[in-house]
């Protein structure tokens, strides 16, 4: 699932790079830290030098993930009025898988004063948050991620990510993503050119657009332009903003919704220029 991308002109300047001070990490509490687990009294010797270096210390009972499609943690959370933001409680066997994963993860060591480090740093990425048992809270990306209480940084196996990744997206296909119903499209760009779109292979590209509704009002927009306006031969007329990835689909009964749809805009560039 692609991660992090454009809104409006007031909407980009919140986008978040994903580095630690932008994921929000100082503020949301977590009961259960590391520490305390390390150092708890019930804990035998073995159990504390077992887990030292390791950053889930117990046994994993429950996962839950929480994402925003199209942006990563932190600039979900600050525009989250706009953009519906989405919790998977694990079960099964995919919290057994997940349980295994997250049990090898472990802190990364490298000196923050090195240079490697500042590689780490620039690739430390919050795509999803985890909640391991209730109090744990991760954010990881698609190479590190880390604990919120700490700010720890640790590797994130691409068996780790891509499983969280795949989960979010059966969740989104199932109640998150529709799609356009069209046998025939007529699109005029912003230059009043027109084109009919009536090629098989082009109409099956636009059904595999994926588009879900945000919360926004014509106000909220006041002042976008239209690089496309898409005619689909069903009542509905979709609009999409300019240099964005948001259009408005407008219906016959004068009713409309702002929808999220990734990629449109490119694709009818690649048509126009054909």
């Amino acid at each position: 699932m692609n991660k992090i991308n454009g809104l409006k002109t007031a909407v980009i300047a919140v986008l978040a790079v994903g580095m630690l001070c932008a994921c929000g990490n100082k503020t949301q509490p977590v009961n259960g830290t590391t520490e305390s687990l390390l150092t708890s009294e019930t804990a035998t010797d073995t159990e504390i030098e077992s887990n030292i270096g390791n950053i889930v210390t117990q046994d994993v009972e429950s996962i839950s993930v929480r994402y925003y499609v199209g942006y990563n943690i932190a600039s979900g959370d600050m525009i989250r009025n706009t953009i519906p933001c989405h919790t998977i409680e694990i079960s099964g066997e995919d919290l057994a898988m997940l349980a295994e994963l997250l049990s090898e993860l472990s802190k990364d060591t490298t000196d923050p004063s090195s240079e490697a480090y500042e590689h780490i740093y620039d690739h430390i990425m919050d795509y999803y948050e985890l909640t391991v048992n209730g109090d744990l809270v991760l954010h990881i990306g698609n190479e590190y991620g880390v604990v919120v209480s700490s700010d720890e940084v640790f590797a994130v196996p691409s068996e780790l990510y891509d499983t969280v990744d795949r989960i979010a997206e059966e969740y989104n296909e199932e109640n998150v993503y529709s799609t356009l119903d069209v046998d025939q499209v007529t699109v005029t760009n912003n230059h009043g050119e027109v084109l009919e779109i009536t090629d098989p292979e082009q109409l099956e590209m636009l059904r595999t657009f994926k588009y879900y509704t945000i919360n926004a009002d014509d106000e909220f927009f006041e002042g976008e332009t239209n690089a496309y306006v898409m005619d689909l031969h069903n009542g509905d007329i979709l609009e999409i903003h300019f240099a964005s990835v948001i259009g408005r689909l407008c219906h016959a009964d004068g009713s409309s919704e702002y929808v999220y749809i990734q990629g449109m805009e490119e694709y009818l560039d690649s048509v126009f220029a054909e």
